[in-house]
């Protein structure tokens, strides 16, 4: 297995000093599964968990070969699109009202945009928006159902010039990547002086993260750093951001979207998957019963400028 695995040192600060806050539960047969889904997902496996001393950022180390990882998040299909639709493109509107506070430029990039809610919504709000997402399908997707400007590749090979976006945005993006500072400081390159950046990660010193310990449902193996509004903020002005703040939106999720992860980690899921086509009357009403939440209450979302 540990041909699989690579150590690294602190994502954020680039020091070798941990604490082991808990040993990893995955198995040989666990790594060598590709992603499927990143929605989906009810958790249940995951890498050893470390906190740094220096910095405190929480990350898995080892993390599975990064070459690895990016070919697993290429080949990921779009098969949770229709599920998430409607729940993201709502989502969506409260983000923009977001960035339309602070920002009123109009070229914006959204990395790691998926399969496009967030861009659709910019697009018809008078955005000139540009794409990039690592999964093929899911950049397919935006591409085919919205004619977005999308493009299926790394962030980190765009190679934009400097000081051309007024916003970039990276939602649920930086928990992912093996070297999230990296990814920041191209992003800072490329956005004109004063522009905005905002982030959303997943908040692992938040009310839900504190109750369900390693059982919180984003303790999972494609989550390979876990931030605080402490250490998102400490690593956006290590990547040069000024005046960073905490902020919040109104996130949306369906009862589709609760309900079947839940039926995933009791694996009572496959014998009911059909309850869940799109097509399905059940399907139909689930989706249209959603929740609506600052989003704060269970992510960190900050914003910096240039």
């Amino acid at each position: 297995m540990d041909l699989l695995l690579e150590y690294r040192n602190c994502p954020s600060c680039g020091k070798n000093d941990f604490t082991v806050l808990f040993e990893s539960n995955m198995k040989d047969g666990d790594f060598r599964e590709g992603i499927d889904t990143v929605y989906m997902l009810p958790g249940g496996k995951y890498g050893r968990h470390v906190r740094c001393r220096d910095c405190h950022l929480i990350y898995v180390n080892p993390i599975e070969d990064e070459g690895r990882i990016n070919e697993g998040y290429s080949q990921r299909e779009s098969i949770d699109a229709s599920i998430i639709r409607r729940s993201r493109l709502s989502a969506a509107k409260s983000q923009l009202r977001l960035i339309r506070k602070h920002n009123r430029g109009t070229n914006l990039l959204d990395t790691g945009c998926a399969e496009g809610f967030f861009l659709f919504n910019a697009s018809k709000e008078g955005y000139t928006t540009k794409g990039i997402e690592l999964s093929q399908g899911a950049a397919a997707y935006a591409r085919e159902e919205f004619g977005l400007d999308v493009e299926a590749g790394y962030f980190e090979e765009s190679q934009f010039p400097e000081n051309c976006f007024d916003v970039v945005t990276l939602w649920q993006v930086l928990e992912h990547v093996p070297c999230p500072h990296t990814i920041l400081k191209e992003v800072h390159r490329i956005l004109k002086p004063g522009g905005l950046v905002t982030v959303s990660t997943p908040d692992i010193g938040g009310i839900p993260a504190r109750i369900f310990g390693r059982r919180w449902w984003n303790i999972r193996r494609v989550h390979i750093n876990q931030f605080t509004t402490e250490t998102l903020r400490s690593i956006l002005e290590n990547a040069g951001f000024k005046n960073v703040a905490s902020t919040s939106y109104w996130e949306c999720i369906s009862l589709s979207m609760l309900l079947i992860p839940i039926l995933k980690y009791l694996k009572v899921y496959e014998p009911l998957k059909a309850l869940f086509y799109p097509s399905s009357i059940l399907a139909r009403i689930m989706d249209r019963i959603r929740l609506i939440y600052p989003a704060k209450l269970d992510n960190c979302v900050m914003l910096g400028f240039k």
